[in-house]
């Protein structure tokens, strides 16, 4: 068995919070043949802001890719500046095609424009094009500006990335510098179910496309659904993690998309019951994915109930994850009211979090190593409010990196920068 699903519940009547993790199991390295296939497309932005280390560090971050790669994945090359062009591929990555990249490599010019969804079209149309049993399909999106040639629409962007994330193909995005879109870049990810990076040097750039593809290699189960399929006393339910969802006759259906080997994804539910609701039963979960070979994998039903005794432990857990989501919605909601230069209405949402953590850690109702680092990260986005332009942003695009694995149900989060980063930054 590939994934394994459990829950943990904790009450605040008449809601009820219902916290669903989802663990890949042990899954072979890449050095195992029998890892998992990729179907990949890196689109790389060749404008002229590109020129330089930049485009240099992301060549290499290419040529370290297809190192890692070999016959049974399937890999493209798109470029973008003002128009797009498949460099390389769509192929299967033999000794010869390997060589064949690597000379297309040779002589690049950047050039003028950036049509970012344009590049992406091309992505997946690259990957859409082919199917390779058992195959993950990634598009990996790498910029440092902000589009300015065709789609422009932020929002119009992410709800082509969500389409196609239902289709089966995912999108990451990574940002470089600090004159691209991260909001743009943030909303294609999550929309996308993918991940978003902050690259603040050109020397970040083949590190995190190691990242990504170790990730990948990681994959235990594609196309994964979390249904909540609540009982008769229940009134309604919401997602409170920042997951594409959607309604159905008997319940909720979460998309996951690609679970990975390692810490468990969380999808965190609130439950609404009847006033006088009596049933310890709250309804049911299910999770139906499919296995790494493609196959479809065994579904899990388990039931929901409220436990008879409260059990402190695992409610604060649930507790936890709650806050997570509220210091990273409130620190989004601070950069967005900053953004209108209100910095008081900033610092406002901020403060309103940071009573719910302090009050928290006074009653002892989470863990408190956990809940400490979560003030720090509050006091990290004050901070950076009160900086000069240059900092701010920085620092908004390192937070918003972090909140974005929190609102996507990562349970293991990257650290805040150490002290000493904060002052020199």
């Amino acid at each position: 068995m590939l994934v394994e699903l459990s829950y943990l519940v904790a009450v605040d009547a008449p809601k009820v919070y219902v916290l669903a993790r989802m663990a890949g199991g042990t899954q072979s390295t890449e050095a195992n043949s029998e890892r998992i296939p990729v179907n990949l497309a890196l689109v790389v932005d060749r404008s002229s802001s590109m020129r330089g280390p930049r485009i240099d560090q992301a060549l290499r971050a290419v040529r370290e890719v297809a190192s890692r790669l070999d016959e049974r994945d399937r890999f493209s090359l798109v470029l973008f500046d003002g128009s797009a062009r498949i460099a390389f591929g769509p192929d299967n990555l033999t000794d010869d095609k390997r060589d064949e990249l690597l000379e297309s490599l040779d002589g690049f010019k950047t050039g003028l424009g950036t049509n970012l969804a344009s590049g992406w079209k091309k992505g997946v149309e690259a990957v859409s094009s082919g199917f390779v049993r058992g195959a993950v399909a990634r598009v990996v999106l790498l910029t440092d500006g902000q589009p300015s040639v065709g789609i422009t629409d932020a929002a119009r962007l992410a709800e082509l990335a969500g389409k196609e994330f239902v289709r089966g193909v995912t999108t990451t995005c990574m940002g470089i510098g600090e004159g691209f879109d991260d909001e743009l870049l943030s909303d294609i990810a999550r929309c996308g179910g993918g991940g978003f990076y902050y690259l603040a040097t050109p020397e970040s750039i083949p590190a995190a496309f190691g990242s990504e593809l170790s990730g990948v290699f990681s994959i235990t189960a594609t196309q994964a659904e979390l249904k909540l399929m609540p009982d008769k006393e229940v009134v309604s339910v919401e997602v409170l993690h920042r997951m594409t969802a959607r309604p159905v006759g008997d319940g909720l259906v979460v998309q996951l998309g690609d679970i990975a080997a390692g810490p468990a994804r969380q999808v965190l539910f609130k439950v609404h019951r009847e006033p006088d609701a009596r049933s310890r039963r709250v309804g049911r979960l299910m999770l139906t994915y499919r296995n790494s070979d493609g196959s479809p994998g065994d579904a899990h039903i388990l039931g929901i109930e409220i436990p008879e005794l409260p059990l402190s432990e695992r409610a604060a857990v649930v507790t936890l994850e709650r806050l997570r989501l509220e210091v990273a919605t409130a620190v989004d909601e601070a950069w967005a009211r900053r953004g209108y230069s209100d910095r008081n209405e900033a610092a406002g949402a901020l403060m309103a979090v940071k009573r719910s953590v302090s009050q928290a850690r006074e009653e002892k109702r989470a863990d408190p190593d956990a809940l400490a680092e979560l003030m720090r990260e509050i006091d990290h986005a004050e901070l950076a409010l009160a900086r000069g332009d240059a900092e701010r942003e920085k620092a908004r695009r390192g937070l918003r990196e972090r909140s974005q694995l929190t609102l996507l149900g990562h349970s293991t989060i990257r650290p805040l920068p150490d002290s000493d980063d904060e002052q020199t930054h």
